[in-house]
């Protein structure tokens, strides 16, 4: 909902502003000024030099657009010479956020009219009319008591180090587009501190960060009024706590001016790097919702969630956009008015980590896809929805899907150009595939386990790959009898499935309940199942 140029505006005043910073008050605004409209900003200020003390009183970040727009305001900003060749920074008042954007009003689908019979010859298809669009507002707060940043070191080698005892924020976010409706947002940082040095490199700025705060928490707390029909409508409670933040990174910037929510493609070319991490001891949260469905009716749901320490990394460059994260001990409960008992799950661990290409480039380019989930088990009211006598193993359950390949891109991922819809035109897909590696793709729940591996090479035509995959099969056979003996399918329907799986599987030599199969793609499309022609 919040433009990147726009929301950055903030970064720039409590973090990056002191970069350019010089031992002079004067030098610290004036370097200001200069860094906010080389990311396209426009900074004005009412400014009052005493010499080793410079005040800014109403000073404005403002991001003017064609379809947005998004001003920062602070009531006070002061410089001051600490004596020793530093300078310290301070905000005095609530900063003002407000940011501006243009969203099409949601389009009611016409109900078919009874009276006309399905015979009734169709009317021709008539041209889409542009949908309607309506400005949408973000406004906001944030409070910074007792903040202070301390500047030190040379232009090209500058260190800063800071200090908010509390940051406090509220937002108004809009709900959709056409209602003046509005949901409250507060939260807070607390005991926030850290550091971020920043050295002048041949190409731009070579950036190094480290902060940790010692909770951060959001709260919304929102009487949803019902609609014109009056359907719809309630009260929504949602609270998140997190605690032991510590983040570090390192970040390349290139010289030049970039506008981060529409020039990014501009930007990753030049050279510009983001890697971070971030990471938090336990996550506690927790909501509550009530209201009426269509029919009336009251609905009503609450419930839970936490995890233990969690790890997540981010990185961003021209060679690609790279996420991995991994949490332990994740819990969720919710009780809802519709069941008669509380939804109850754990998970002993969870971990992703994925690798996009972003650059357009006719050469293959690497991509990365990983999930992990160990241990999930569900409550037992769960489990006697539809299996009572416990025939079924309850053991945690486990999933594994590793892939990985290259890919030609096709069109740079940030390009706004493609985004923009284009009449009677099916948009490209932005990757072609040249390689797939399965490196592992395995499920153990229920008393079975499945285990794939393989690798696929892809020519012109993506839909007929070259290649095999490996299987191997466990537990599947005592699976389908016990499904049968609780009466989830029939006998008939599943001598079926079992006749379809001899096609694909067969027995392993000397152990009966294990299956493996070799699945074979060639030249032309075919497909070959241990050695027998399916395609």
């Amino acid at each position: 909902m919040f433009r990147f140029t726009a929301t950055s505006a903030l970064a720039l005043i409590l973090g990056a502003a002191p970069v350019l910073a010089d031992v002079t008050p004067a030098q610290v605004w004036e370097n200001l000024q200069e860094y906010g409209t080389e990311y396209g900003y426009q900074v004005t200020g009412t400014v009052e030099d005493a010499g080793n003390t410079l005040t800014v009183t109403d000073a404005v970040f403002s991001m003017p657009g064609e379809r947005d727009s998004s001003t920062v305001t602070l009531p006070k900003m002061t410089f001051q010479e600490t004596g020793d060749a530093r300078v310290r920074v301070t905000i005095e008042g609530d900063v003002a956020v407000d940011s501006r954007f243009m969203a099409p009003v949601p389009q009611e689908t016409p109900e078919a009219d009874p009276e006309e019979g399905a015979d009734a010859p169709a009317d021709p298809p008539a041209a889409e009319a542009a949908p309607e669009m309506v400005e949408m507002t973000v406004t906001g707060t944030i409070r910074l008591p007792g903040n202070e940043m301390v500047v030190s070191g040379t232009p090209e080698d500058m260190l800063y180090e800071f200090t908010y005892p509390t940051l406090e924020f509220d937002f108004a976010l809009p709900t959709e587009p056409g209602r003046d409706m509005t949901i409250p947002v507060t939260g807070s940082l607390t005991d926030l501190a850290g550091s971020q040095r920043n050295v002048a490199a041949a190409e731009g700025m070579d950036t190094t960060f480290d902060m940790k705060a010692a909770e951060a928490a959001m709260q919304i707390e929102a009487r949803m009024p019902a609609d014109d029909a009056g359907v719809g409508g309630g009260t929504v409670n949602f609270q998140v706590a997190l605690t032991n933040l510590a983040s570090q990174g390192t970040g390349k910037t290139p010289s030049g001016s970039f506008d981060m929510g529409t020039q990014m493609t501009q930007a990753l070319a030049a050279g510009l790097e983001l890697d971070t991490t971030l990471t938090y001891d336990t996550l506690q949260g927790s909501f509550d919702v009530a209201g009426k469905d269509e029919d009336g009716q009251d609905q009503s749901g609450k419930g839970s969630f936490s995890t233990g320490a969690t790890d997540i990394a981010f990185q961003m460059s021209g060679q690609g956009l790279g996420y991995k994260a991994a949490t332990a001990d994740a819990k969720a409960e919710m009780t809802l008015g519709t069941l008669p008992f509380p939804i109850s799950y754990a998970v002993e661990g969870i971990a992703a980590e994925m690798l996009i290409p972003v650059s357009q480039g006719e050469a293959a380019q690497p991509f990365k896809f990983v999930y992990a989930l160990e241990g999930l088990t569900f409550a037992d009211a769960i489990w006697d929805l539809f299996d009572p006598t416990s025939q079924l193993p309850r053991d945690p359950a486990s999933l594994t899907v590793d892939l990985s390949g290259d890919a030609v891109v096709s069109q740079d991922l940030f390009d706004p150009a493609p985004a923009e819809p284009q009449a009677d035109t099916m948009p490209e897909a932005p990757f072609m595939p040249r390689t797939l590696t399965v490196n592992r793709v395995a499920l153990d729940a229920v008393g079975a386990t499945a285990d794939i591996t393989g690798s696929l090479e892809f020519g012109d035509n993506p839909n007929e790959p070259v290649g095999k995959l490996n299987g191997s099969f466990e537990g599947v056979n005592g699976l389908m009898d016990k499904l049968v003996a609780m009466g989830f399918v029939p006998q008939e329907q599943m001598m079926g499935m079992r006749m379809m799986l001899a096609m694909f599987a067969k027995p392993a030599e000397g152990n009966p309940d294990q299956l493996t199969s070799e699945i074979e793609f060639r030249e032309g499309g075919q497909i070959f199942a241990n050695g027998q022609q399916v395609k």
